[in-house]
């Protein structure tokens, strides 16, 4: 019958296909078997790798100096200008062209000597007039005490002859008259020729004004006008600044110290002075004058900055060198303290999360100190110190400090190995527990940060 090979066939194929799905599923189970190998053999090696780096930790390389005792000296900086202890601003007295400007800007000048000259010419003319009117006046005078003269000649005369009888009362009466006319007249005439005199003086005055003297001995620092500028007096108006005549053998740093800063001054404390057109030379001098009034400057509330103006006069030496106008900058020292315990500056630190230990070490502090000090207290840092390479931390209260070293008042004994370095380890690696490696040598860059 055709149908039995039909279904001999379809037999056949079934099976075959059955055979090809297990070796299917079985080859997928090994892939799979052998992926779970590798993924676990990987994360076995991760684990192995991680304890492994968990065991040994990478110490920080620090820089370290032992505590000891130094000299430390407190300074506050401050940038101004050098100028001299007397500078006079030179103005004419009259208005007028200059005629005459015998020096130039460096010389030097003496007292009395003629630094300027204005043209007197029209001066010269008023004078003349007023003049001759004093004059006029005084023969006006002397005309008067003639009249005068004469008068009171006529009056004894006439007293005499009215005694007798040969002058009537009424001539006598103008006799008497005529001298007391006289007489004021001279003293109208008298008025006006003192009034006159003084016109005169007034006019000498001005006319001297137009020679231009040098106030003092010194040197013209600044020459602002020129030959044949015409010039505004100071007699009626501001005047016209001319020159500056400076005594360059008394000289001071002006500089402006911070509002914070200027109540640690005290007159007559050391400053040394950097001026920029003298990089290699480090001039000396004292405080001598603190200002009491305070120097704003900037534009907006936020922005604006209190300062005092504190006045250092330099030391003779080297200062005839210096000239108006130069800047500098001063570094007035404020307190030194000798022999105190004291750590390097790059040693002190502040945290805001402080560990376990240096809260310990600041209660010791408060109560060492009968609770007076608190852990805001400003005066309160961190410091590290190394014991079998390992870093410790311990809080100190600190005092004075200058550009090297910062004064310990408590925490420290002394002898203990503090790290100084490098800024990155001090400032935020380091902690307690941390293991450290200590490389003095100088020769691994430590300390650059």
């Amino acid at each position: 019958m055709p149908i039995e090979p039909t279904t001999a066939s379809n037999s056949n194929l079934a099976g075959s296909t059955g055979t090809k799905l297990q070796l299917s599923q079985k080859k997928r189970k090994r892939r799979m078997r052998t992926l779970w190998i590798v993924l676990g053999s990987l994360a076995g090696l991760i684990i192995i790798i991680a304890l492994a780096s968990g065991g040994k930790e990478k110490p920080i390389l620090v820089q370290t100096e032992m505590v000891g005792r130094h000299t430390v000296t407190e300074e506050v900086q401050a940038t101004g200008k050098i100028q001299p202890q007397v500078m006079v601003k030179v103005s004419p007295e009259v208005s007028g062209e200059i005629i005459e400007l015998p020096f130039k800007e460096g010389d030097h000048v003496n007292k009395g000597d003629l630094v300027a000259k204005i043209k007197p010419l029209v001066f010269q003319e008023q004078y003349d007039a007023a003049e001759a009117s004093y004059n006029s006046a005084k023969a006006l005078v002397e005309q008067q005490r003639a009249t005068m003269i004469q008068a009171d000649a006529n009056l004894k005369r006439g007293k005499k002859l009215n005694e007798l009888h040969l002058m009537s009362d009424q001539d006598y009466d103008a006799a008497k008259a005529a001298y007391a006319a006289s007489v004021a007249a001279v003293n109208s005439a008298d008025f006006t020729a003192k009034a006159a005199e003084g016109q005169m003086r007034q006019l000498q005055e001005s006319l001297n004004w137009t020679s231009v003297l040098a106030p003092m001995n010194g040197v013209v620092t600044s020459l602002i006008s020129q030959l044949g500028e015409k010039v505004v007096g100071t007699a009626s108006f501001a005047g016209t600044e001319m020159m500056d005549v400076s005594d360059l053998s008394l000289m001071n740093a002006m500089v402006d110290v911070d509002e914070n800063d200027v109540v640690n001054i005290k007159l007559g404390d050391s400053v040394k002075i950097s001026i920029d057109a003298f990089p290699d030379r480090i001039f000396t001098g004292k405080v001598i004058e603190i200002a009491n009034s305070a120097k704003l400057s900037g534009t907006g509330t936020q922005d604006q900055s209190t300062n005092f103006t504190v006045k250092v006069r330099l030391d003779d030496f080297g200062a005839q060198d210096l000239r108006p106008g130069m800047s500098c900058t001063a570094r007035i020292q404020t307190e030194t303290k000798e022999n105190v315990l004291a750590v390097p500056l790059m040693a002190v630190t502040r945290r805001d999360n402080e560990d376990t230990q240096a809260a310990d070490s600041i209660k010791k502090i408060r109560e060492s100190n009968k609770g007076t000090f608190h852990e805001e207290d400003e005066s309160l840092a961190i410091v590290f110190i190394v014991r079998k390479d390992t870093a410790k931390s311990v809080t100190v209260k600190t005092g004075i400090s200058d550009n090297n070293y910062v004064e310990i008042l408590d925490g420290l004994k002394g002898g203990e190995e503090v790290v100084k370095g490098n800024f990155r380890a001090v400032s935020k690696e380091l902690e307690n527990g941390k293991i450290v490696k200590v490389d003095n040598s100088g020769k691994s860059g430590i300390g650059k940060d």
